[in-house]
């Protein structure tokens, strides 16, 4: 059986009944955007510069011709307002708050790392910082035979001589030259 007709459809009663006509339409979709009241600045309103909405204000001073502070009448002058007010002044000067870094300090030669480091020299009894200098160690060996045996020959296998993080920290005081510590890999 075919669907009736369009037209048909219209001849007859609709089927939901009377209440089906108490149903409001759901509202449209441009009733929660607000209208503006006012349109938008214009580009060049927009890029104009605003005068400043946080000055910077000077402090109250005494009128200059108060030169004896004991005339002082308590009579208070702003610069930027020139409001007058009749108040006391009471200056509290306080000394600006002063911070210093910690002193650093020396760590034993046995904790020194793979960069230059602070440390007390047993040799000369100076704190100094440790001169570094760089050779290949255990790890640059067998990396460079790793590869050779990989058959990366013709000068591959000499890349871990190269390469800083390979290679062995030796530490010596920059005083006396003694040795301090080998930082190995």
């Amino acid at each position: 059986m075919e669907p009736p007709s369009y037209e048909e459809a219209n001849l007859h009663a609709p089927a939901m009944g009377t209440h089906a006509s108490d149903i409001l339409p759901p509202p449209s979709y441009d009733a929660s955007i607000p209208v503006p009241s006012t349109p938008p600045p214009t580009y060049g309103e927009a890029v104009t510069v605003q005068p400043d909405p946080f000055p910077v204000l000077t402090p109250p001073r005494v009128p200059t011709g108060v030169t004896n502070p004991s005339q002082n009448s308590g009579f208070v002058v702003h610069p930027v307002t020139q409001i007058g007010a009749t108040t006391s002044v009471n200056v509290i000067q306080t000394q600006p708050a002063v911070a210093t870094q910690p002193l650093p300090v020396p760590v034993a030669p046995m904790y020194l790392t793979d960069t230059p480091g602070l440390v007390h020299c047993p040799h000369c009894n100076h704190v100094v910082t440790s001169d570094v200098k760089y050779l290949p160690g255990k790890a640059a060996w067998c990396m460079c035979f790793l590869l050779t045996a990989m058959g990366l020959i013709c000068g591959f296998c000499l890349i871990p001589f190269a390469v800083r993080g390979l290679q062995d920290a030796h530490h010596s005081c920059p005083n006396c030259r003694n040795h301090l510590h080998i930082y190995t890999r």
